[in-house]
């Protein structure tokens, strides 16, 4: 069976990483101490503000962790290092390659623009790829429960960027049927823009029409899609569409889309040939790590070295990065030695 120092060792992928999900508690202690802020000195105290509740009910009570975190990344300073912390602690977890995503309107409460706060990250992430063996890119997130034209504005001030970092757009914050309808015009004008490619959570909260939906309005990638599991149908619409899907398990555990981490459907997927890969979602949240989540499908899912492998090369060739990007993971990949 695969080790922890095995895994942690390995040139992972990561493809569903939210900022504000995994910043380190002594990083946000630091972050709001800068800015004069209120917040208590104690790590544990704080971070028992950032994790999910150990009787979390479902995905509105998960996303309650980040409320809190919320008013201390309303800086360009603090954005970058919140950017460069999930860098650094990526790169300890020996993450080779890492889209990590954010929604820049949880940012503007204090006057920085979705510009200022792309910025930001873009460059706490450029600084972190000079000190570690790591390269980063960021998702542009879309807040479900704002209105159509302010999500539009978003992506359209995003993609406005032309910055090599800014690789997709997703719609992110609590899900409900039927969805994507709606909310498709914010995104699919700019799909046209072939450096600009999309991910949508889907499925998270067992909303299967969400997943075709989502697929059939563009996405190439499907945040979560748990709802997948056990429906047959779906699963081989997902395969021949070639679409990949982020897993995240611990992240499932914890919003009880599944009850274990033995019901998450990694062999059901492998068998039916389904593209997925698997993601932490939020570091902090979830108090995970990619290692961790690899491990959990090791002793629980009986996951094999071979199959890490092959998880790792469809996260590779279904990350947003460039193709030069692409073909240097799967070579690392691929030449790993266990």
């Amino acid at each position: 069976m695969l080790t922890q120092q095995q895994i942690q060792a390995f040139p992972k992928v990561e493809l569903h990483c939210h900022l504000d999900g995994s910043i380190r508690p002594e990083t946000l202690i630091a972050i709001a101490n800068q800015q004069e802020l209120p917040i208590a000195q104690d790590i544990e105290a704080v971070k028992a503000q950032m994790q999910a509740p150990k009787d979390c009910h479902d995905l509105r009570d998960y996303l309650r962790c980040f409320d809190f975190v919320r008013p201390y990344l309303q800086t360009q300073e603090a954005l970058a290092a919140a950017a460069y912390d999930v860098m650094e602690q990526a790169a300890q977890d020996g993450v080779a390659y890492i889209e990590i995503r954010f929604a820049p309107s949880l940012s503007m409460d204090k006057g920085l623009t979705c510009s200022q706060t792309i910025q930001a990250v873009i460059e706490g992430i450029a600084r972190a790829e000079k000190r570690y063996p790591i390269k980063g890119n960021v998702l542009v997130i879309g807040m479900r429960q704002e209105d159509l034209p302010a999500i539009t504005a978003i992506f359209d001030e995003a993609i406005a960027l032309t910055d090599e970092k800014v690789v997709g757009i997703d719609l992110a914050g609590p899900e409900e049927d039927g969805y994507v309808p709606d909310l498709a015009a914010s995104y699919q004008v700019f799909l046209k823009n072939q450096s600009v490619q999309l991910t949508l959570h889907a499925g998270e909260c067992g909303c299967v029409q969400n997943i075709y939906q989502a697929i059939e309005s563009g996405a190439q990638r499907i945040g979560h899609g748990i709802a997948l599991k056990g429906d047959h149908t779906a699963q081989a619409f997902v395969r021949e569409q070639k679409c990949c899907i982020e897993g995240c398990p611990t992240s499932n555990v914890h919003t009880r889309a599944i009850p274990t981490y033995s019901a998450y459907p990694l062999r059901e997927w492998l068998e039916a040939k389904v593209p997925f890969c698997l993601n932490t979602d939020n570091r902090t949240v979830s108090n995970t790590t990619l290692t961790n989540e690899y491990l959990q499908m090791a002793h629980h899912c009986d996951m094999s070295e071979s199959e890490m492998r092959f998880i790792n090369e469809t996260a590779a060739q279904h990350s947003f990065a460039e193709a030069a990007d692409k073909a240097v993971l799967l070579k690392k990949i691929q030449e790993w030695q266990f």
